[in-house]
């Protein structure tokens, strides 16, 4: 005798994912694919002996729910199955209730798990099949004695309707139970039960890993008892809402008491579920949300120390013009000033009726000259702070050795200085942020660590260049000053952080009061040259 094929409808609003399907059972069954709600209900209204449903949850138009309860309208022997990325319980409960799924499969699926899954699949609705051809092979042998015995085949008849209506009354809760028990112990957030007078039913797992509670304490005394104090009274308005109403109220950010005595920040849902004996059990699923808040924090504080850092930038240019503006006037408008006078009175001494010879002259001319050089001298320093050339014409090795030499060595500090060329693997315009990372760094040193002792270590590590800075100075409370903002945070240190981020690195500081400061700078080799 041919078998005939097991028939398969594959449902998704992603043609991908039909391909995929085909491609790896359509060795083993009869695949039919639609891309649509609406066209995969056409398709199983137009199709004979469907074996198996399996559709998305979330499509254009008619989802997965639906269409699914719209085919257990039609026929109630397919087996029916929802694929989805999402695993909120108000749509496995929908599924339950409206579609009579078989089983709720999460997205990217397991192909091997699939493949076991479709073949019980495969099994049950042979069973079910096989249970229908025996049943009517058993009406039709009843429907024969009733020609004997018309009372007794009624009473028969009536007998199996209600076993049958039974086992299968019984078989769907066990299916339905067993499911929702695998889902609850499964999920990451806590999901209590609890009856409309707020004594518990259930928590899952996740009640004992976060809170710390077993499963008789979580549900021995009402939700809103474990809330914070001043979370109670909104809690529970919102509760006897949604036993007037039904209508579930807005996710809202509580803190719950876990065993510990500490609160732990949570969302809070609720939602009800009518039982079929009329009762109404109340179900409300607890989310940790305590690294989602404390990124919304470091989120806000970003914000905040970007926009100080903006203000300080503009504070620091004007202040940096300011600076230029006073040491051009004071220093280079009097320097050239004063040579202005000494040029005049070396005119006035050579045309003047008092005798001047050449050796005054020359003495003259060269104390000019020294004088001169002076000045070029100060231009220079200038010309360095405003922009490292030092970089641009000699690299970054040279530029470490000509800072260290002019900066620290004439400070007379103890120095333990361990450099490699590291100039090869960056680019001119990272070199200079690199510059600058040590030139303010030393900066810091020398106006606020009060040290005497400075190591810096310059060398590469696997695919990393580091960049280390070491003083044996007073130190600082690194945790007070990282959560500072405004004036009271300083440009230094946000200022390095910045160049750090634009060389792909990232800069650690380590420093307590009286142990001294460390700076350490880590570069990517790869993405610095990005």
């Amino acid at each position: 005798m041919t078998m005939i094929p097991f028939k398969i409808l594959f449902v998704d609003d992603e043609e991908i994912n039909l391909i995929n399907f085909r491609m790896i059972f359509q060795d083993r069954y009869e695949i039919l694919t639609a891309l649509s709600g609406e066209e995969g209900l056409q398709l199983f209204r137009e199709t004979k002996d469907i074996g198996l449903v399996i559709s998305d949850l979330r499509m254009p138009g008619i989802d997965g729910i639906e269409m699914l309860s719209k085919i257990y309208e039609i026929d109630e022997d397919p087996i029916r199955m929802l694929l989805t990325a999402h695993s909120q319980i108000e749509n496995i409960l929908d599924a339950i209730n409206l579609g009579q799924i078989y089983q709720y499969i999460l997205k990217p699926w397991d192909t091997s798990e699939l493949k076991r899954i479709i073949e019980q699949a495969k099994d049950l609705y042979l069973l079910k099949k096989e249970n229908i051809s025996l049943t009517e092979e058993l009406a039709n042998k009843n429907r024969t004695l009733k020609l004997a015995n018309q009372k007794l085949q009624t009473v028969n008849l009536k007998l199996e309707e209600d076993v049958q209506r039974r086992k299968k009354l019984e078989r769907s809760l066990r299916e339905s139970e067993e499911r929702f028990r695998k889902f609850t112990t499964a999920s990451q957030d806590i999901i209590i039960l609890f009856d409309v007078a707020g004594r518990g039913l259930y928590s899952n797992p996740a009640a004992k890993r976060l809170l710390g509670y077993g499963d008789e304490e979580i549900v021995s005394r009402p939700l809103a008892r474990h809330l914070h104090p001043d979370h109670r009274t909104i809690v529970r308005k919102e509760l006897t809402m949604l036993m007037a109403t039904n209508r579930p109220p807005p996710s809202r950010e509580v803190q719950i008491l876990k065993k510990n005595g500490e609160y732990l920040d949570v969302e809070l849902n609720f939602f009800c579920i009518d039982l079929e004996s009329g009762e109404r059990i109340v179900g409300s699923i607890v989310r940790d949300i305590t690294e989602r808040k404390l990124a919304r924090e470091q989120l806000l504080l970003s914000e905040e120390r970007l926009g100080d850092l903006s203000a300080m930038l503009i504070t620091a240019q004007d202040d940096e013009r300011r600076r230029i503006s006073m040491e051009l006037h004071d220093e280079f408008g009097q320097s050239l000033a004063a040579l202005k006078l000494q040029l005049r009175s070396m005119e006035n001494k050579i045309y003047g009726a008092t005798e001047y010879d050449d050796d005054a002259i020359v003495n003259d001319l060269r104390e000019l000259r020294q004088y001169v050089n002076l000045q070029i001298e100060n231009v220079r320093s200038l010309s360095r702070e405003l922009w490292p050339m030092v970089v641009d014409d000699l690299g970054i090795d040279a530029a470490i050795a000509h800072l260290v030499a002019t900066f620290l060595e004439p400070l007379e500090m103890k120095l333990d200085l361990q450099i490699e060329e590291v100039g090869h693997l960056f680019e001119v315009a990272q070199q200079r942020h690199l510059y600058r990372l040590l030139q303010e760094s030393l900066n810091n040193i020398i106006k606020h660590a009060q040290a005497k002792t400075i190591k810096i270590f310059v060398r590469e590590v696997d695919q990393d260049v580091l960049l280390e800075i070491h003083d044996d100075g007073i130190g600082f409370d690194t945790e007070a000053v990282l959560q500072y903002t405004g004036t009271a945070r300083g440009m230094g240190l946000q200022a390095m952080d910045e160049r750090a981020k634009l060389l792909h690195g990232k800069m650690e500081i380590i420093s307590s009061p009286g142990e001294g400061t460390s700076l350490i700078f880590t570069i990517a080799i790869n993405d610095a040259s990005q």
